[in-house]
């Protein structure tokens, strides 16, 4: 769990650093709003995972989603 959460934490900083409607700021959201879903550990567990595939994480959203439904999920991108 310590990469995933050094990964939490350089996304983060990532995001700070480049400022509000960056992809950065925008993907540092979708982090946060996982790890309000599932948990920190599970996050953390994600990032880890996604890191070693080269890839990222993104929300789900149901298929006929309004355009302000909640997401339902997570999933590596």
């Amino acid at each position: 769990m310590g990469k995933g959460k050094e990964l939490f934490g350089h996304y983060n900083d990532l995001a700070k650093a480049k400022g509000p409607g960056t992809k950065e700021s925008t993907y540092a959201g979708i982090l946060f709003q996982a790890l309000l879903m599932v948990g920190e550990r599970r996050t953390f567990e994600l990032l880890e995972e996604a890191d070693e595939q080269g890839k990222k994480l993104k929300l789900l959203y149901p298929e006929n989603a309004k355009k302000n439904a909640p997401p339902t999920g997570i999933a590596l991108a």
